[in-house]
């Protein structure tokens, strides 16, 4: 059985100047992302590309969010203190021995406390596990309170409404984390993660009056609110260009 899950990391990055992040993609998805897996906390790490037609179905984009066309989301475990500060001695490592040939423009880089998991009746398996499953994309949704003081919640109605959505396997949702406030954000985002089993760009249209409704009645006060596609192993050139169509 996999360890307990107990912080999360989101990545956001932006295309690269010319636009073909398609070599970008090949070193971070053969090279760096499984050489964090030498960590022992590390539990999972999973990244997801804008396309065209995804940026076009995003609910919300503040200012800081708009050029976000890279999402990538590690998980982990214990022992969490230590992990965390090895991933960030390991990056520092790995680029010092030449193995850090490519970087995006950095937009965001979040530590979260897990705060809730929540598994979609159609997915069939419990919620812990909802991020192992295969998916086809996800919807990532940051966003602050109202009074700009401590998480975001979700009322139970809210979570349920989301998990009968078509299209959503399940929901993981992410509070303000205390770790590491040297490099991580430190604005007070809360965040969730909706793993998705249908097309990210037709799913985030049916969550959209969900997500308007609750923010209006708890004054939340939404950042991003955007479908992404997962990626295809191999076909790094089919991400070269943001917003590749999904077939």
């Amino acid at each position: 059985m996999t360890q307990a899950v107990k912080f999360g990391v989101l990545s956001l990055s932006a295309s690269s100047r010319t636009g073909d992040d398609a070599e970008y993609l090949r070193w971070h998805q053969l090279d760096h992302m499984p050489q964090q897996w030498e960590i022992p906390g590390m539990v999972l790490g999973q990244r997801w590309v804008s396309t065209p037609a995804c940026r076009a179905e995003r609910t919300v984009e503040d200012d800081r969010f708009t050029a976000v066309n890279h999402v990538v989301h590690y998980l982990w475990g214990e022992p969490l203190v230590q992990s965390i500060d090895d991933f960030f001695t390991l990056g520092a490592h790995l680029y010092e021995v030449g193995r850090f040939p490519h970087r995006l423009p950095g937009v965001f880089l979040g530590g979260f406390d897990l705060a809730s998991m929540h598994a979609a009746p159609s997915a069939l398996v419990t919620p812990d596990v909802v991020p192992f499953r295969p998916n086809r994309g996800m919807q990532l949704v940051v966003e602050y309170p109202g009074d700009g003081d401590g998480a975001t919640t979700w009322r139970d109605d809210d979570v349920a409404a989301v998990l009968a959505t078509d299209g959503v396997a399940g929901m993981w949702t992410f509070a303000p984390g205390s770790l590491r406030l040297d490099r991580f954000d430190t604005t007070g985002a809360s965040a969730a993660v909706l793993y998705l089993d249908d097309d990210p760009v037709a799913t985030a249209a049916r969550l959209e009056p969900l997500h308007r409704a609750r923010w209006a009645r708890d004054g939340i006060t939404p950042a991003f609110a955007a479908p992404f596609a997962a990626i295809r192993p191999w076909e790094w050139d089919r991400h070269g260009q943001p917003g590749a169509p999904v077939s």
